[in-house]
């Protein structure tokens, strides 16, 4: 087993989500971040940040550039929709943004003792879903925006993937997920999200479409900043694991239209709403719609900063909860901190489990334990099965932002399979460097993304160079013992020495950044590094 912990959005307190789990007695192995990481160098950075220059603050993530401070955790992340984007471009593929802390890039499979893990960077956004990576510093307010919007390539590089993925990490929900839980719970919890749920237009089509496809044993988002957990159900099928690209883009306007896929409720699961999906058919657990809690905290602002600048929508989920009343109030984060304990099941607060939590975290309580979860309902009859495309069932949660009161942590124990690598290592994944190198000269990096894979023919070819790209990978990679990730982090940025807002002097956005840590990658795969544009080009 890996202790693997979770943490919703970040938003640059990385200080106080290391401290709360160094308080644990159970010893964590690796830190999974799910987005709004925030990794900003200096103060020019976070001009290059769709927030509000009144919102600036550096953060903590500086003085882990710098090495003042060093990661005690092993740490991933993905990208949300608050990342200083010009430094997470700079690592497209994947890289170390400071010493012990790795982005996945913008989609990527890893492997941490064992564990399959993969990531989707950015939210959904309808109008920039089939565009290129066309962006470029100096940003507008437009590309500032639409650089962390999911480009349709980077989930059909995810759609090849055929082995099986343990946890699957995305920033954005996928879209009607909310549907396989309590949502009656979560609409108390966030009442704002109903308008969104009503209309079909809350989470991302392609990530519940990957959901289907990939079938993880967990999958795990944030952005919406409330703990949520949901089991989505697979059903059977002998189909091959391989999917085609026409199927792929199917099933993602198919949840881009769910409104129309949501079966009765006297379908399957009795009481229960599910949706179909291409080909798999996705039943819930049983939705109890007359339990409700008190969650609802009345001090928080609830507020639209991006409705006009991000879309048509009235309602802007993605930024609703940037501005909180605790927001101002951070100093004694650490003693109101509420972890979930270690279970054989991730959602061990799902509809039938008690809600015990860990004991309160302060100085009095230095030494603060997990407490387990007895699971009433029997963990073993729900527990995740191996199936023969994926999992039987997806166990879906989502947490909150680190701030007192809330619930933004939760640690799991996932159990190995074979490893990679020395124990501890983070590590490239075989068939991920397969597809990437395989996909690379589809990439644009233009505004425009000609059509990927639309016929038969260019289907097929596809499949050849992805299997022709397994065969060098197991031959140049694998077999010569490089599939350990290098420890290669290098400085490209100046960094600042503190987050005194009064030094902050930077009223423009820096240039581009060459990182040799991509330049070392495209090396290693035999692939033009197209990340990097000298100035002038």
């Amino acid at each position: 087993m890996v202790n693997i912990a979770f943490e919703g959005c970040c938003h640059g307190e990385l200080d106080k989500i290391y401290n709360s789990l160094q308080k644990l007695s159970v010893p964590i192995d690796l830190l999974i971040i799910g987005g709004d990481f925030q990794a900003a160098r200096n103060w020019r950075d976070l001009n290059c940040m769709a927030v509000p220059a009144k919102y600036h603050r550096l953060g903590d993530f500086h003085a882990y550039y710098s090495g003042k401070k060093v990661a005690p955790i092993t740490t991933i992340f993905v990208g949300g929709n608050h990342e200083a984007s010009n430094y997470l471009w700079e690592l497209y593929y994947g890289g170390w943004v400071a010493p012990n802390i790795y982005y996945t890039g913008a989609g990527n499979i890893l492997n941490f003792d064992g564990v399959r893990i993969g990531g989707l960077s950015g939210i959904w956004k309808e109008g920039d879903y089939y565009k290129g990576h066309f962006e470029r510093v100096p940003y507008s307010e437009g590309t500032k925006r639409s650089i962390y919007h999911v480009r349709q390539y980077d989930v059909l590089k995810l759609y090849q993937v055929s082995g099986q993925v343990e946890i699957m990490v995305s920033h954005d929900w996928p879209a009607g997920v909310e549907q396989f839980g309590r949502l009656n719970e979560l609409l108390t919890k966030k009442k704002f999200l109903k308008s969104d749920i009503d209309s079909k237009a809350l989470g991302s089509p392609p990530a519940m479409s990957l959901l289907g496809r990939i079938r993880p044993r967990h999958w795990l988002s944030a952005h919406l900043h409330v703990k949520y957990a949901a089991i989505v159900k697979h059903k059977p099928t002998d189909q091959p694991t391989s999917m085609s690209t026409d199927q792929a883009t199917q099933m993602t306007e198919n949840f881009r239209q769910i409104s129309a896929t949501v079966i009765s409720k006297d379908g399957p699961a009795g009481n229960a709403r599910g949706v179909r999906m291409g080909r798999d058919t996705l039943m819930p657990t049983t939705v109890d719609g007359a339990v409700l809690n008190s969650y609802a905290n009345e001090d928080e602002i609830e507020i639209d900063i991006f409705s006009r600048q991000e879309g048509s929508r009235s309602l802007s989920p993605e930024d609703k909860n940037l501005v909180e009343a605790d927001d101002d109030n951070q100093d004694n984060l650490a003693t109101d901190i509420t972890v979930q304990g270690v279970t054989k099941s991730l959602v061990g607060q799902i509809d039938s489990l008690p809600e015990i939590r860990v004991n309160g975290m302060s100085d009095r309580t230095p030494s603060a334990r997990l407490v387990t979860i007895e699971d009433e309902a029997g963990t073993s009859s729900t527990e995740s099965k191996r199936g023969d495309t994926g999992f039987t069932e997806t166990r879906f949660l989502a947490l909150d932002k680190c701030l007192p009161r809330r619930e933004f942590l939760q640690v799991m124990q996932v159990p190995t399979q074979e490893h990679i690598g020395e124990t501890h290592q983070l590590c490239y994944d075989p068939e991920w460097l397969a597809i990437t190198k395989a996909m690379e000269p589809y990439m644009s990096l233009d505004e425009r993304q000609p059509k990927l894979f639309a016929t038969a023919a260019e289907q097929k070819a596809l499949e050849e160079s992805i299997r022709k790209a397994r065969e060098w990978v197991q031959k140049n990679i694998v077999e010569v013992g490089k599939l350990e990730i290098p420890s290669n982090f290098v400085h490209t940025a100046p960094f600042s020495q503190s987050d005194d807002s009064s030094m902050r002097t930077a009223k423009f956005q820096p240039t581009e950044y060459n990182n040799t840590q991509t330049q070392d990658f495209c090396d290693m795969l035999g692939i033009p590094n197209r990340i990097w544009r000298e100035q002038g080009q």
